[in-house]
């Protein structure tokens, strides 16, 4: 555990310690000083998980510290609070765990006049561990780019050197690290001048730059498997699904970051915290980042969604950014509802805190729904007719509704529209397959 130096780049804040690095990514895209709303009020801490168990050298947990205010938003305090954190573990910037020796205490979160004690537990840091290839080194590899698109996960890799796309075969991988060029890329007897680490830890030239460093928990990790034999071991059970959390949350203005923790859930029921190995990506990234750490960044208001990637397992969820709704409440009404659909609308729009338009007139009504069903203006005739029913907006609104999809010209529009999203085309279906599909 010597070796295990991860407390390089740490600084020391009123006796909490912070380590810069996390899980082997650099420590330059570290998150800035954050702060609770202007004028919130804290009812009280939560975290996730409550409860911290490190039961090796290399184990983590991903802590997840929420404040919920007083009007019921939930913020994440992550980086906010003042940290006090027991001798035998690190905490990095971002949250993350780590052990440095065996121990039990607890961390303890003070934010605002509250304060939330998580019980914590560090055992194995001095006894050897058995690095699994597939669950350990592959996904790290991963994280470190090394089978990437851009790099050896290349059609023809790169510089003599072939990993597969992302990790989806071991077998090849393992093969082409400990047999390919007559395995040279190993020293067991001197782990340290394997090319495997030399390269990416900038010992000799590479392309690829300087992923890690001597002391990281990534280098760490991959000596210990050189050390231990580079073992191949395809039994061990494979990642079944992956957890996102939180789920649907909302930041409340751009500028505000919101911490992600991603669980993979294994075959034999096992769970992982595997948040520094995940790939988190957003859907727009004009609204919404998200860093290697799983910290996303509001950019401005709307709506993205975050998706977490491991393994070949894929988790998502939506995140609101809500902008400045000040007096939302005050102009707020229960809208009509005529339809479960109205429902989960309105929910929607309380969501997001948009107030809704009024109820639309009979004649953009009949427009709008004429358009959408058929494609097609309705006839002045029936904007006159529909305008001239005195019978209730309801009732008269469902029956036009019902008679657009029941004409032709609904069958003719919404057919067209499938063949087209379907690429119902004779040219590669035949003139025959084309005409029986279509119809």
């Amino acid at each position: 555990m010597k070796r295990l130096g991860w407390l390089c780049r740490a600084v020391t804040v009123a006796g909490l310690c912070v380590a810069a690095w996390a899980a082997g990514g650099r420590g330059d895209d570290l998150p800035q000083a954050e702060s609770l709303p202007e004028g919130a009020s804290l009812v009280r801490l939560e975290a996730f998980p409550d409860r911290v168990d490190l039961a090796h050298p290399y184990a983590y947990r991903q802590i997840l510290l929420s404040a919920v205010l007083a009007d019921g938003q939930r913020v994440d305090a992550t980086r906010m609070a003042r940290w006090e954190v027991p001798s035998f573990v690190t905490l990095s910037a971002t949250g993350l765990v780590r052990p440095v020796s065996d121990g039990s205490g607890e961390l303890v979160a003070e934010l605002a006049g509250q304060r939330l004690s998580i019980p914590v537990a560090a055992s194995g840091t001095g006894q050897p561990y058995a690095v699994s290839f597939v669950r350990d080194v592959m996904p790290a590899m991963s994280k470190l780019g090394c089978n990437a698109g851009t790099c050896h996960g290349a059609a023809s890799g790169k510089n003599g050197f072939k990993l597969s796309l992302r990790g989806y075969d071991p077998l090849f991988d393992h093969l082409a690290l400990t047999d390919d060029q007559a395995g040279r890329r190993f020293n067991r007897a001197a782990p340290d001048q394997s090319l495997m680490l030399l390269k990416p830890s900038g010992g000799v030239p590479h392309v690829g730059g300087v992923l890690m460093r001597r002391g990281e928990p990534y280098y760490e990790l991959l000596r210990a498997w050189i050390a231990g034999g580079v073992k191949l071991d395809l039994d061990v059970p494979r990642v079944a699904s992956i957890e996102l959390l939180p789920q649907n949350p909302t930041l409340a203005l751009p500028g505000s970051r919101q911490q992600f923790v991603v669980l993979a859930h294994y075959q034999d029921g096992s769970v992982r915290d595997v948040t520094a190995e995940a790939f988190l990506e957003s859907s727009q990234t004009e609204k919404l980042v998200v860093d290697r750490h799983g910290l996303a960044t509001a950019v401005r208001r709307g709506e993205a969604a975050i998706l977490a990637r491991y393994e070949g397992a894929y988790a998502a969820t939506p995140v609101i950014i809500m902008g400045d709704r000040s007096g939302f409440w005050d102009d707020w009404q229960e809208p009509e509802v005529w339809s479960p659909i109205d429902e989960l609308v309105a929910q929607k729009w309380k969501r997001m805190r948009i107030v809704p338009s009024g109820l639309c007139t009979d004649e953009e009504f009949i427009r709008r729904a004429s358009l959408d069903l058929t494609g097609l203006p309705p006839t002045a005739e029936d904007v006159r007719a529909f305008c001239a029913d005195s019978r209730p907006t309801r009732e008269k609104r469902d029956e036009l509704i019902d008679r657009l999809v029941a004409s032709e010209a609904f069958t003719d529009y919404w057919t067209n529209k499938w063949s087209d999203l379907l690429q119902v085309n004779s040219k590669y279906l035949g003139p025959e397959g084309a005409k029986r599909f279509h119809a």
